[in-house]
């Protein structure tokens, strides 16, 4: 019987000591949700508003992905003809047009010390809220209207569940409709009016 209290009286001793110990090693992962930003406070947010033409990417020799772009046209934070470099994620075209909001990010990007073929050392910016500040651009028969003159042309793709528009700018599908990702199409040149305006006005 008295062996039996000790084992027992040990055990308990034993669970005392190790549940602290657990306790602490225990993580609590929060998932990451995009904010709900109208398009004049992300002009706000951001370091560097542009139209950027994808030159390049590389996936393996930097501690993130990283791509190279040119700066088409800019409405804040770089000119015309620059490079720029960005990231971190995957899935950005190549060669193709966006329109990117990016924070600059302190420190400068430098390859892993294996790598042979990279950028160097860069300066480097951030996409942010998820990756919806990264806007893509192309050509698209989504628009309104009675012949295919109306109903295609350049867009951009802004996810409007996410991204809140002026009511100005008029989007395809509509607001009303459900689509994939709560994206949808605005007219390229209207949506980068609406960026002009924000830049001549200082925001």
């Amino acid at each position: 019987m008295t062996s039996t209290w000790r084992v027992l009286m040990f055990l308990l001793v034993m669970v005392s000591v190790f549940q602290p110990a657990c306790a602490q090693q225990a993580q609590t992962v929060t998932p990451t949700e995009p904010g709900i930003i109208r398009l004049e406070n992300l002009f706000h947010m951001a370091d560097t508003v542009a139209l950027v033409k994808v030159l390049s990417g590389d996936t393996q020799n930097y501690p993130k992905v990283i791509y190279k772009a040119e700066v088409v046209k800019s409405f804040k934070g770089a000119t015309v003809g620059q490079t720029i470099y960005f990231g971190p994620y995957v899935g950005t075209r190549l060669g193709w047009e966006y329109v990117l909001f990016l924070r600059n990010v302190a420190m400068p990007l430098t390859p892993n010390s294996t790598s042979s073929v990279n950028y160097g050392t860069v300066h480097y910016s951030e996409v942010f809220n998820e990756g919806y500040s990264s806007m893509e651009a192309s050509y698209e028969c989504v628009f309104d209207g009675k012949d295919v003159a109306q109903k295609c042309g350049d867009g951009v793709r802004v996810c409007t569940d996410y991204i809140k528009l002026p009511k100005s700018l008029h989007t395809s599908p509509p607001l009303t409709a459900d689509t994939p990702f709560g994206c949808r199409w605005v007219r390229k040149e209207a949506f980068l009016s609406a960026l002009d305006t924000l830049h001549e006005s200082g925001k």
